[in-house]
Parts: structure tokens; sequence; C-alpha cells
């Protein structure tokens, strides 16, 4: 007997070292990444928290949701919570990145517009790549105009924030002098116009210059003139954007000496800046003014931003289009209001293709 009890003790101990050791748990990421060892996952804001196992050692790392592909379950058989949900903001985020990146922007844009009914924070890391992805996407659409509370949230960001790695096929988005995006003008109609202020009421502006932005881009949507106070020490881009303000001012005068300012410096100007100028120059001139030289010469303004061609912002092209040529009808140009709705109706007819890529 004691030679049984002998053996059967040296069995349990045997069995027990012979056992496999338990199944590693691993985080796998996106874009073909190798992926990660890991012990303990949290979600965080910024995407997941995770001690990481490499060659014996452990260190802390964060892993951004739009890099995470998903997560081996913990000893429990579930993830731990929020990390569901993490990843599924982060999904939307990295297929919406993926698809501009190759080039199909509609796509894009409706991958971006699902992270934000997801639960994306603009402010987050995560919105911040969401809200430069939807301006990026909607710019290769040509729907620039449905996207402008954005690009000014967009230009909102601290500098260097918008980087073009996040987007290996896009140009440059804002312009360094004046925090502006180009491509995006401040022209919207009454749908497009709703949804900026949406944008507005829903993210705070950050600061008092931010504040007056956000309203300088609302006066130039509305054609309303120049605000009655603007403040001090503002940057070039509230400048530009004052100036541009008070090309619809209710004075004859001060719109005249704020245009032939404008338009002499245009000439060291890069050429979305003249295609602004000169739109807001004729568009404000068309709505103030009732002599018909002057109508005219806001015609000429519009021109030459048509004249501009692919260097200006598309929609600033279509809308010079369309305003020169009610102008020139009621002028009685019947013969000229008809060349340029030619070329309306064949830039309208290139709007309406199946594909816009970048």
């Amino acid at each position: 007997m004691s030679g049984r009890r002998t053996i059967t003790g040296l069995i349990l101990p045997v069995a027990l070292l012979a056992s496999p050791t338990a199944a590693e748990r691993e985080l796998h990421r996106r874009d073909g990444a190798t992926p990660l060892v890991v012990e303990r996952v949290a979600a965080t804001g910024e995407g997941v928290r995770a001690t990481v196992v490499s060659d014996g050692l452990r260190f802390e790392r964060v892993v951004p949701w739009d890099r995470v592909a998903r997560i081996d379950p913990g000893e429990s058989g579930v993830l731990e919570s929020g990390l569901a949900t993490g990843i599924e903001k982060g999904t939307h985020v990295w297929r919406g990145r993926s698809r501009l990146n190759r080039g199909d922007a509609v796509l894009a844009r409706a991958a971006f517009d699902a992270a934000f009914r997801a639960g994306v924070l603009p402010k987050s890391e995560l919105g911040s790549i969401t809200l430069e992805g939807t301006v990026r996407a909607a710019i290769a659409a040509g729907d620039v105009a449905s996207v402008l509370g954005e690009a000014v949230l967009v230009s909102e960001f601290p500098s260097g924030t918008v980087e073009p790695s996040r987007f290996p096929r896009g140009e440059r988005l804002v312009d360094p002098d004046t925090g502006l995006v180009t491509s995006v003008p401040p022209v919207a109609e009454a749908g497009d116009r709703s949804r900026m202020l949406e944008w507005f009421r829903r993210v705070a502006a950050p600061d008092a210059r931010a504040e007056l932005r956000r309203t300088l881009v609302v006066r130039l949507v509305d054609g309303s003139g120049p605000p009655a106070d603007s403040g001090v020490g503002l940057s070039e881009g509230e400048r530009f954007l004052l100036r541009l303000t008070e090309l619809d001012a209710p004075d004859a005068d001060r719109r005249e000496r704020v245009r032939r300012a404008l338009i002499a410096s245009a000439a060291d100007d890069p050429a979305w800046k003249t295609a602004w100028v000169r739109y807001f120059a004729g568009r404000g001139t068309l709505a103030r003014e009732t002599d018909p030289e002057r109508r005219m010469r806001g015609v000429l303004d519009l021109i030459h931003v048509i004249a501009l061609e692919s260097s200006a912002p598309p929609v600033l092209r279509r809308e010079s289009l369309r305003l020169a040529v009610e102008a020139l009808g009621e002028l009685g140009r019947s013969e000229s209001a008809a060349i340029l709705e030619s070329i309306l109706i064949a830039e309208r007819a290139e709007e309406t293709l199946p594909e816009n890529l970048p």
C-alpha cells in the first residue's frame, strides 16, 4: 500500500508540470502590424492601454483605437468594459482613412459619418482624424459646402495637428499663414448653413479668437457685412476674413476702399486667396449696387474667378458662374450670359459623375 501511495503521490505533480501553459493573449493591430502579446488591457479615451510582454519584459503602451483590429478575450471569455465600443469607433475611422487613401471619397465620407454616429467625440484624437478625413473626403467628392462647419473646426486645431502622414494621398489642407482650409470657402446654402451652425453649437470655441472666426464665417455666408466690434490682436486669418466681410458693408465707399486694397495685394497672393477676394468682391457689388456700370464691374470680378480655372476652389467657380449669368441676364447681356451658362451646365454635369476621386 505504501508503494501505491508513493506512486500516486508522484503522478499529480508530474501531470501539473506537463500541462500546457495558458495561451498568450494578443492584441491584433491593423495595416499588417505584428500582434502584441498583452497581459492586461483597459479602455481609455484615446485607445487601449495594454501591458505588453516582449522578450520577457513588460511595459505599458497605448494603442490608438483606429489601430486596433481585435483583442483576444480574457480568462472570463469576454472583453473588458469599453473595449468593444472603442474598437467599433476605431474601425469606422480606419475604414474611412483606408478608403480615402485608395481614392474612394464617397465611401470614405460614409465611414467618417458613421464614426460620429457611433459616438466619436470631435475634440478627441480620434475625432480630430475623423474631422480632417470628413473634410478631405468632401473636397475630393466636390461637396465642400456641406463640411463648412467641420472645416472651421479643423482650422481651430493646434498648430501641427493636421499631419499629411494621416492621409498619405492628401495635399496640404490648412494654409500655414492664415490657418484657413483653403478649399472650403465660406459659401453655403440654407441646409449647409444649418449644419455648420449645429457643429458650432455642438463644439465650443476654444478661445475668443476662434469665436470671432466663427462669427466672421457666418457673416460671410450670410453676406451681412462686418461686425460692429472685431477686437484687437487678430491673427492673419481673422484679419483676412474681416476684410472680406467689409466687401459686404452697406457703405459703398468702404466697400470700394477695401476692394482696391485687397485686389492690389492679390499680385503677391496665392491663387486660392485671389479667388476668395474676387468672389466676395463680385458678390458684394452685385448684392449692394444698382448702377449698371458698377454691377458690370462686379461681374468682371466673378469672371476673374472663372479665369483661374482649377487654381480656384470649384465651389467658387460654380457660384461665380451662377451669379455672373444672373447679373448678365439682368443687364441685357444675353449672349454673354448664354456663354457662361453653357460652362455652368458643363461643370454641373461633371458633378453627377459616379466617381469623384482625389
